[in-house]
């Protein structure tokens, strides 16, 4: 499976995937630093695993909503790419994340452009489309919190969220907006007086059907005939992680206290942890969990690691599983596609 045309892993993009790994196993060591190893088990021992294989449950419906929402999109490019194909690249985008972080959307693109159903750059446009979408949730439910809980968790918020990045980050998107403006500006008059002459190169042509492309799948969203349907896809897996989260916070007997105000916080707590680019969140979510739970709640270091570890290791054991289980299946679809006849006769036979 090509994930992008013409590029291969090259000895500095392996040294930057080995930083990142080096990175998470140095965030696991300082989260499991000083936990005592007889503390850490015996909370392993107290957990209900019932209501964490209730928690897996919901993760892997959030895997089928957001490939059946990735769907509609797609559909409106060609109306043939199948529910199994965009699954398919779901899962086995998360299981590519926990090799190559941020990866992960590019091949589940590639795997949906396989069948040249849809061009590689339309499903771009289409998952940048989905994943605007997911900002948007992610940044109503933040306010959400905010607004009615902000006795409870608006200390943390502000000086572990907020506060640490405000200069920096403020800073950060002014100079980069600045710089994106000033560039665009810049290679729309270099395009404007050179036409003609780019118009004779092929990276020209390759480099205007990649916009193109992107920009189609993109609009996808505007011919979509069951908007509605998308928007209720989207309020369905947003409440699929509350509620991975709430049956997360079940297995553990000591925030049996815990409301769903306080899932949702961790809930957003947990998903900034997944969002930063390490190996499937590894180290990153540990510790943002565990640090969430000592600084709102109290709970020891050694509780809310217990509690991370889990939670964090249920989620990805079904990713690896289902990932493997779609890369099994192309494996066999390819198989048969080679051999139609020595497949049909083992039907009939």
């Amino acid at each position: 499976m090509q994930i992008t045309p013409g590029k291969q892993l090259t000895t500095k993009k392996i040294m930057q995937y080995v930083v990142v790994l080096l990175v998470a196993i140095v965030l696991l060591y300082f989260c499991f630093r000083g936990i005592k190893w007889s503390d850490f088990t015996e909370g392993l021992r107290h957990c209900n695993y019932w209501w964490i294989g209730v928690s897996m449950i919901f993760g892997i419906s959030g895997f089928i909503l957001r490939a059946w929402r990735w769907k509609l999109l797609v559909n409106q490019l060609n109306p043939k790419v199948t529910l199994k194909e965009t699954y398919d690249g779901v899962t086995i985008g998360n299981l590519t994340n926990f090799a190559l972080p941020r990866v992960g959307e590019i091949v589940r693109c590639g795997v949906v452009a396989r069948k040249k159903k849809v061009t590689f750059e339309e499903a771009i446009g289409t998952v940048i489309l989905e994943r605007s979408w997911d900002l948007i949730c992610l940044f109503l439910l933040v306010i959400l919190l905010v607004v009615f809980t902000w006795e409870k968790f608006g200390s943390f918020i502000q000086t572990k969220m907020i506060n640490p990045a405000e200069g920096r980050v403020t800073g950060v998107i002014i100079f980069s907006l600045a710089a994106f403006i000033i560039l665009l500006a810049i290679a729309a008059v270099v395009i404007y007086i050179y036409r003609d002459r780019l118009r004779k190169h092929k990276f020209h042509n390759k480099f205007m059907g990649f916009l193109k492309g992107l920009w189609q799948g993109m609009l996808a969203a505007f011919k979509m005939k069951k908007k509605w349907l998308f928007f209720t896809l989207t309020v369905m897996l947003w409440a699929s992680f509350w509620l991975t989260s709430m049956t997360s916070i079940l297995a553990f007997p000591d925030m049996s206290n815990f409301t769903l105000m306080d899932a949702l916080f961790l809930m957003i707590v947990g998903s900034l942890g997944w969002a930063v680019p390490v190996q499937g969140g590894i180290g990153a979510y540990h510790f943002m969990v565990s640090l969430a739970l000592a600084q709102i709640y109290g709970i020891a270091h050694a509780e809310g690691m217990v509690f991370a570890t889990i939670s964090h290791e249920s989620q990805a054991l079904i990713m690896i599983l289902c990932g493997v289980i779609s890369l099994i299946n192309i494996a066999i679809e390819k198989r048969r596609a080679k051999s139609p006849d020595n497949y049909d006769n083992k039907i009939q036979n």
